[in-house]
C-alpha cells in the first residue's frame, strides 16, 4: 500500500499546532526552522505534503519532549509557538486601540503577564505587536489568567472556523501558564481602583498571585495606579 500523503493543514492537526507554526518549521529563513522535520515535507504542484507515518513517528519520538498533560504547565517550546499565534486573526476582528503609556516597560525577566488587550493586540497584529515580542524576549515565560482564556475563546466561538485554532493556542499548545482564580487573588481585587475593567482587574490579580513579574496592559486606570508592576507596550 501507498504511503498516505497528508496536507500542510492536516499536519498541524495531528501535531496539535498552527499552520504558521510547521511553516515556520519548514522555512529555511524562519528563525524558527527545525532542519530535522523540515527534511519530511514535500511539494506536490504547488501544494506541500508530508508521508502520514514519517510525521507520527516523528511526533512518537518527541511525545515526551513536546507536550505535557498538564494544560497549566508551560512547555520548553513556548517561545517559538507564541510567536507563531501572531496575527492568528488578523482581518477577523478590529485590533485594540493601542494606548500610549508613560508606564513603559522596566521588565527584565521572569514571568510576564498578559491583559485581554496586550493578547488581542497580539493575535491581531495590531499596533504595539513589536513592543510585545521585545517584552517576551526577555521573558522566562508567559501567563494568562483563567478568567482571561474564558474571556477570549467565548470570543473566538463566534468567529466562524477560528475558534480551533485559538483553543490550540490558549490551551493546546501550553504556551501559557494558567494563573487560577484563588481567595488571595480576591483580596488583592479589593484593595484596587473598582474603576479598571473587570477582566483586566480579575487577570492582574491572578497573574501577580500566581508568580508574575511583570502584568502587560492597555487598562489605563491600571496604568495610572502607582507602586503596580504593569507597564504598557
Amino acid at each position: 500500500m501507498a504511503d498516505r500523503l497528508i496536507t500542510l493543514g492536516e499536519v498541524a492537526s495531528l501535531l496539535r499546532v498552527s499552520r504558521h507554526t510547521v511553516q515556520a518549521w519548514i522555512s529555511p529563513s524562519s528563525p524558527n526552522h527545525r532542519p530535522e522535520f523540515a527534511i519530511m515535507a514535500r511539494h506536490a504542484g504547488r501544494r506541500t505534503v508530508f508521508v502520514e507515518a514519517e510525521v507520527s513517528a516523528w511526533l512518537d519520538q518527541r511525545r515526551g519532549a513536546l507536550y505535557s498533560d498538564n494544560p497549566a504547565a508551560r512547555t520548553a517550546y513556548w517561545r517559538e509557538r507564541f510567536i507563531a499565534g501572531r496575527g492568528l486573526l488578523r482581518g477577523l476582528i478590529k485590533a485594540p486601540e493601542n494606548v500610549v503609556s508613560e508606564r513603559m516597560p522596566g521588565f527584565t525577566g521572569g514571568l510576564l503577564a498578559f491583559d485581554a488587550g496586550p493578547l488581542m493586540t497580539w493575535l491581531t497584529d495590531g499596533e504595539g505587536a513589536a513592543g510585545l515580542m521585545a517584552l517576551a524576549g526577555r521573558a522566562e515565560g508567559l501567563v494568562i489568567s483563567v478568567p482571561l482564556a474564558l474571556w477570549v475563546l467565548r470570543r473566538a466561538a463566534r468567529i466562524p472556523g477560528h475558534y480551533p485554532a485559538l483553543l490550540d493556542f490558549v490551551l493546546a499548545q501550553n504556551i501559557f501558564e494558567l494563573a487560577p482564580l484563588s481567595e488571595a487573588a480576591l483580596r488583592r481585587a479589593l484593595e484596587l481602583p473598582t474603576a479598571a475593567a473587570e477582566i483586566s482587574l480579575q487577570s492582574y490579580c491572578c497573574c501577580i498571585e500566581a508568580g508574575a513579574a511583570m502584568f502587560v496592559t492597555s487598562d489605563r486606570i491600571l496604568l495610572k495606579t502607582p507602586g503596580l508592576p504593569v507597564c504598557g507596550y
